[in-house]
């Protein structure tokens, strides 16, 4: 075998040895491309699930939020505030008067609703729209508290025993107040109020959990 051969063969060897190595180069990375998309889809993959858990996470609470919420009452005490006038006549034998005397007072009451929401009367519904609350209607909870703000007498003479009189005055007004307590239980105002209450406190609860990143809508209606 000539020189000229050898050298024509070792020519087309090592041509084919580059061009394998190139091959093989390009296969590595095409293999390499694939493995990162492949991990990357993963990752990706990983992410949205766990992203769709927590849309759903809130269901394993459900049943905690509904015993948090029975274990909670002060939390959901609404409160109302108003004014209230007085207008009350003191015949004038009563107190010896020259003739009868006007008394008008003037004073705010506190009103504090709740609801019953133990585990046997509140219910909790998982609906296709969200969540569903369903409570009995809210009542007077406590004694309304009375502060008295401003008085005026009107007589022909000042009375002997000013602070008497407004004393037996305000003993009716606890009273007057439960039962004025008693009807704005029925105000559609002071339903809504307390339905708020109880929804602001349930989806604060499930949000705190872990793993929960949604909380759908909350309905609340009365029984």
């Amino acid at each position: 075998m000539d020189v000229f051969t050898i050298f024509a063969i070792a020519g087309c060897l090592l041509s084919g040895g580059v061009v394998y190595i190139v091959m093989q180069f390009r296969y590595f990375e095409q293999n390499q491309a694939s493995s990162d998309k492949v991990q990357k889809a993963l990752v990706e993959a990983a992410s949205t699930k766990k992203k769709l858990l927590g849309y759903t996470k809130y269901l394993e609470f459900m049943e905690a939020a509904k015993h948090a919420v029975a274990g909670g009452p002060q939390a959901l005490m609404a409160k109302v505030t108003r004014e209230y006038v007085h207008v009350e006549t003191i015949p004038k034998a009563r107190f010896k008067l020259l003739a009868d005397a006007k008394v008008i007072v003037k004073y705010q009451v506190e009103f504090t609703f709740g609801l019953d929401v133990s585990a046997q009367k509140f219910e909790v519904i998982d609906a296709a729209n969200g969540i569903g609350l369903k409570m009995y209607r809210p009542t007077l909870s406590t004694a309304p508290v009375i502060k008295p703000v401003s008085h005026e007498i009107v007589s022909a003479q000042p009375l002997t025993d000013e602070k008497q009189v407004l004393t037996e005055i305000g003993q009716n007004f606890a009273e007057i107040a439960r039962h004025y307590g008693t009807t704005m239980a029925t105000e559609e105002t002071v339903r809504a109020m307390c339905k708020l209450k109880v929804i602001e406190f349930f989806s604060s609860f499930l949000a705190k959990q872990p793993g929960v990143q949604h909380v759908p809508a909350i309905f609340a209606e009365y029984k």
